[in-house]
């Protein structure tokens, strides 16, 4: 008898969202881009007909649709893929709910590489930096199921708008950052004295963990590695989490110059209290082409962003430049 199917982020997440709103006494609907079986959404559907409606492949209308709910009064989530939402529907996000401040949650699935063999256009590698332009729009993503669930209580307790990243595939993390109860946007993957820091989002939380620990044993260097889990606004005190390190590493799944690289940056330069230490060089670990269509496992690698890659870039980094301390990126 095989073992049972480890639980995906998105399920995790979708599942707990939609028990968190049923407790609340707003009204809510959700909206969904031909996604109801996607996001696991049909027993959900099936017991609340009346709170899930379906767009259609019609990113633009369901985005449009849902602005309208939300200026009627209900709590509005739309479910669809994160690159046809991203692509597609950029500008009702912008124009209706960005600029309206409306309450709307967009759950931008199949974040990434994650659409894996559904091919290179199903991969969303620019939309958290599209989104990140957009004012007002919160972008959020949890890492493991447990961070999942507590993201999702976080979400249905706050209006939009909002931009949540999700992958349907689990994430799997070590102790202690599997056992958060509470969401955070930025928590401690791991923790270390050490020239180092991984810094990641969502799905690449996994690997950044991995590396940090790979750091240590196949190459002798202590590392740290931080889940930043929100791209904007970036978290409180960010800057103060970053300028201790030598060396800073952006892992993520976008094509440069990305966005989560950008927010480490325009941490660094903008904010914290650490005045007299020197910047720390940011490396960006992101996409420069598209890996094409395959397995997820498969195009991590091919992108450079799994853990043996990643550590591996951070020693290299540290033996061609071992004195950094000065800012910068590369």
């Amino acid at each position: 008898m095989s073992a049972p199917a480890a639980e995906t982020q998105l399920e995790a997440f979708t599942g707990a969202l939609c028990e968190e709103l049923l407790r609340r006494p707003e009204p809510f609907v959700v909206v969904t881009c031909d996604a109801t079986l996607s996001f696991r959404l049909g027993e959900f559907a099936r017991s609340h007909p009346e709170r899930v409606l379906d767009a259609g492949i019609s990113e633009a209308t369901a985005v449009a649709a849902a602005f309208g709910l939300a200026r009627a009064g209900l709590r509005v989530v739309v479910a669809g893929f994160a690159a046809f939402l991203s692509l597609r529907a950029l500008e009702p996000l912008r124009s209706l709910v960005a600029l309206h401040g409306a309450d709307v949650t967009v759950l931008a699935g199949m974040a990434g590489l994650s659409a894996g063999r559904d091919g290179a256009q199903h991969h969303a590698t620019e939309d958290a930096a599209l989104v990140r332009a957009l004012p007002g729009v919160e972008i959020v993503a949890p890492s493991d199921a447990a961070g999942a669930r507590a993201l999702a209580a976080y979400c249905a307790a706050r209006p939009g708008p909002r931009w949540v990243r999700l992958v349907r595939r689990p994430v799997a993390l070590d102790p202690p950052a599997g056992t958060a109860e509470a969401w955070a946007p930025a928590r401690w993957l791991a923790r270390r004295d050490g020239p180092v820091l991984l810094c990641a989002q969502g799905a690449l939380c996994e690997q950044a963990q991995r590396a940090a620990r790979l750091l240590g044993e196949r190459y002798g260097i202590a590392a740290s590695a931080l889940e930043v889990g929100r791209l904007a606004p970036a978290p409180d005190g960010l800057a103060d989490l970053l300028r201790p390190y030598s060396l800073v590493l952006a892992c993520e799944d976008q094509t440069g110059p990305g966005a989560l690289a950008a927010t480490l940056a325009e941490a660094l330069t903008t904010g914290g209290t650490h005045a007299v230490l020197p910047l720390p060089r940011l490396l960006r670990c992101d996409l420069t082409a598209s890996p094409g269509s395959g397995d997820y496992g498969a195009l991590l690698h091919a992108s450079g962003l799994t853990a043996e890659l990643i550590a591996a870039r951070a020693a290299q980094a540290l033996v061609i430049d071992p004195g950094t301390t000065t800012g910068g990126t590369a």
